[in-house]
Order: structure tokens, then C-alpha cells, then sequence
């Protein structure tokens, strides 16, 4: 059984994952900063923004200021949200979701969509058993 904070360094390993490689969605270069999930005493989830450095407190569902990511990204964040306050798995398809023209959602280069997907499916916080062949 994991804890909330095991699957709080789950949550930042995969962001060190986005952040690691296409366009690098969660780091930003003027700073050399990346976005990482933190827990406060209370045991909320909070994401501090790479580009601004602005905790957001992710359990609200209204404006979330300070965010500089765009809409598939907030949901992501959301669902790592979920992941460490529940230990609910995001889905695989969820990462650089594939379109049928042979691009994907987040608009990253072939190369670093897998990149990102063979490297997060390794992690316990996507659900990637049956790619792996566990289901």
C-alpha cells in the first residue's frame, strides 16, 4: 500500500518525465524551473507552477491562477491529484494521446511521444498493465 507521499513522488516523476523531453511542458528555460506537486500538513495537493512559481491549490475547481498550462494539462494535474489523494491510476491514453493522423495531443514530435509514453508507463501512477500485458 502506498501512501500520499509515495504517490506524491510518483505524480513528480512523471512530470520530470513530460518536462524531460518535446516541447517540455512543466519546465520552464528563462528559469530553469520545474512544475512539482507538493503536499501541505493537511495533506492537500498543491501544484507550483514552473513558468510563474505560483502555488495553485488543485482541489479548487474554479480559476486556478498562476497556472501557465492549457486545459488537457489542468486535467492531467487533476488526475494526478486524484492519484495521490485516492491512489486512482491515469490512464495510459491520457499520455500524448495518439491521433489517426499519426500526431498526438500535446503536439510533441514522434520520437519524444514515445519517449514520454514508454517512460511514464513505467511508472506506478499510469495505468499501463495492459500494454505492459499484465490484464
Amino acid at each position: 500500500m502506498t501512501t500520499k507521499i509515495d504517490r506524491a513522488v510518483h505524480a513528480n516523476q512523471l512530470i520530470r518525465v513530460i518536462a524531460s523531453h518535446g516541447r517540455r511542458f512543466f519546465y520552464c528555460v528563462p528559469t530553469d524551473r520545474y512544475a512539482r506537486i507538493e503536499l501541505d500538513p493537511r495533506g492537500r495537493v498543491w501544484f507550483i507552477d514552473d513558468y510563474s512559481a505560483k502555488p495553485i491549490y488543485t482541489h479548487n475547481y474554479g480559476n486556478w491562477r498562476g497556472f501557465t498550462h492549457g486545459g488537457t494539462l489542468r486535467d492531467l494535474v487533476d488526475d494526478m491529484r486524484d492519484y495521490i489523494m485516492t491512489g486512482k491510476r491515469i490512464g495510459s491514453w491520457k499520455i500524448t494521446r495518439p491521433r489517426e493522423d499519426g500526431s498526438n495531443t500535446w503536439g510533441y514530435d514522434k520520437e519524444s511521444a514515445e519517449a514520454v509514453r514508454n517512460a511514464a508507463f513505467l511508472l506506478p501512477i499510469v495505468d499501463a498493465d495492459h500494454i505492459r500485458g499484465h490484464a
